[in-house]
């Protein structure tokens, strides 16, 4: 368990230590995964079954199954996004690492196993990239007190934190991971300082070694989006949740003939 943990803690430190003055982009100029409050993936996705042979399911079905949820949960990835809110409430963001100035920020790391899904709509006028899948989330909500903070290191908000050079409060996410023991994981929301990190971070990895045990329910979501192309992120989720019905309409409905053909042969 000690080798999750500090393997966890250096990969982090690892993509938030080279920090360098940051320009803060809005979400439809920045060329990365987004976090957002997770949903539903609502539309069917294709699975292999076996050689040749292919699957149509919903994200739904999928949990239901492990042995074919596990063959599309393949991927997996640590990444740390920022946040930056305006005092109008408009949000951009930065990538693992920022200089920043005074002001509100959230910095989130996430880990994520997950299945990439190609959100493009038909028209070509709005589309993107999702993350689908389970995951867990340290957010960190921040107001820094003076300029010139590296805020992409966890352990440099705790640092700061002491000195008073910015305060703030860190939570925990666990994103469709089910089980009594990750419940009895899960730390409390705390205010910023080494050891509300650190149990984190060891909640994080403890969390994650629980992935495969036979009790844990898997429930992917979407968790994170890479706009592509015209709309934002509201933009692409209206118009996903749009075509998921129209998909989902026609299924049924070729469900439904083939129920009354079977009628029809039987009588």
């Amino acid at each position: 368990m000690k080798k999750h943990f500090f393997a966890l803690v250096l990969l982090i430190m690892t993509l938030n230590s080279y920090g360098q003055k940051t320009k803060f982009l809005l979400e439809e100029n920045f060329k990365d995964y987004i976090p957002i409050s997770p949903i539903e993936y609502e539309s069917p996705v294709v699975i292999a079954d076996t050689i040749g042979v292919f699957d149509t399911l919903t994200v739904r079905e999928l949990a239901t199954n492990r042995i074919k949820l596990d063959k599309f949960l393949t991927d997996q990835s640590v990444f740390v996004t920022i946040e930056k809110i305006d005092e109008n409430g408009s949000i951009s963001y930065a990538g693992a690492s920022a200089t920043v100035e005074k002001g509100s920020y959230t910095v989130n790391v996430d880990f994520v196993k997950f299945n990439t899904i190609d959100m493009i709509q038909e028209n070509g006028n709005c589309g993107g990239l999702a993350k689908v899948g389970v995951g867990l989330r340290i957010r960190a909500n921040i107001e820094t007190r003076k300029a010139g903070l590296n805020i992409g290191n966890l352990f440099g908000l705790a640092v700061a934190a002491e000195k008073g050079k910015l305060t703030g409060t860190l939570s925990f996410d666990v994103i469709g991971i089910d089980s009594k023991e990750v419940t009895t994981l899960l730390p409390i929301p705390s205010e910023i300082s080494q050891s509300s990190i650190q149990s984190a971070l060891q909640a994080m990895a403890t969390i994650k070694s629980k992935l495969y045990d036979n009790d844990t329910q898997l429930h992917p979501k979407i968790v994170a989006i890479k706009l592509t192309d015209g709309c934002g992120i509201d933009g692409l989720i209206a118009k996903m949740k749009e075509e998921a019905e129209t998909i989902n309409k026609n299924i049924q409905q070729q469900q439904q003939q083939q129920q009354q053909q079977q009628q029809q042969q039987r009588g």
